[in-house]
């Protein structure tokens, strides 16, 4: 008698029923087509798209269930905003005859079995961005330091050897500056720096910064009020009237200073990528096809 291949060693059909395939191309057919692009990387993978199920295809993903039609195959259904009655009755319907049910968030598969769904049905794959780069997110600095120090201004130093060159860009307002910055600059750090104040680069530093950065452990900074004012996040030590401005990440050691830009180096979503969304979803069709 003949073994039949493993899985593994099949080709494997998807069929993505893009429901609105030939009325718009909305955020559905992005899904759809992401989709098809990533999967078609795969060996052992055919995948087509329509706006009808495939009844010769071993997987229908159904985009979304709200329209789902039933064909004899493994049918999996793609779930998100369940956020009235209707859509819930829509959806006990599709459950009824679907083998899976994909949700885009932990929270709502909590919420369907909660309500008597079948959680042995469902998963969750998370969503999926276009990998875009990420820009610089932009530190002000405005300030004059001065020969005695007292502005702290040898922590830029410190904290920038920790910093990816490619993810941080600082723009600078003030005066003795110069000396710290063109050893860092010759290193790769990206700096916009205006020795002597003018109101106009002023104000364009205010509307294009993320962060304001301020080392000092004095009574405080204009440009902090400037910048809170404009609504950017403070970093700065908690004293003076920062503590009245209401200071977003406060610190006072180099140390703690370092922890904060690592935190916000991190991008939670870096991985939320289509390759990782379609790997998911061939884990779960694997497995049904088992």
């Amino acid at each position: 008698m003949a073994t039949m291949p493993s899985i593994e060693k099949m080709a494997i059909k998807i069929h993505l029923v893009n429901y609105e395939l030939g009325r718009f191309d909305g955020i559905l057919s992005k899904f759809a087509y992401r989709m098809r692009d990533e999967l078609k990387k795969r060996k052992g993978i055919e995948v087509t798209v329509d706006n009808v199920p495939n009844k010769d295809a071993d997987i229908n993903h159904h985009i979304n269930y709200a329209s789902y039609r039933h064909v004899d195959t493994i049918n999996t259904l793609m779930i998100t905003h369940v956020d009235t009655p209707y859509k819930e009755a829509n959806l006990k319907v599709a459950m009824s005859t679907a083998d899976y049910g994909i949700c885009m968030s932990m929270d709502t598969l909590i919420k369907l079995s909660g309500k008597g769904f079948n959680d042995k049905k469902l998963g969750v794959v998370l969503p999926a961005h276009d990998n875009n780069p990420r820009r610089y997110q932009i530190v002000s600095i405005l300030t004059n330091v001065y020969p005695d120090g007292c502005k702290r201004e040898w922590m830029l130093k410190e904290l920038v050897k920790t910093l990816d060159h490619k993810k941080w860009a600082f723009r600078i307002m003030g005066s003795g500056w110069r000396d710290i910055l063109v050893p860092l600059v010759a290193e790769g750090l990206q700096v916009d720096y205006f020795a002597n104040f003018d109101d106009v680069n002023y104000q364009r530093i205010l509307e294009s910064s993320d962060y304001n950065l301020y080392f000092g452990k004095d009574e405080g900074s204009m440009g902090i009020l400037d910048a809170k004012n404009a609504g950017l996040r403070i970093i700065a030590p908690n004293i003076g009237f920062n503590i009245d401005i209401g200071v977003d990440y406060p610190f006072d050691t180099q140390k703690e200073l370092n922890k904060i830009f690592k935190e916000l180096s991190v991008n939670p979503v870096e991985n939320w990528i289509w390759k990782k969304y379609c790997d998911e979803h061939l884990k779960i069709w694997k497995k049904l096809l088992k």
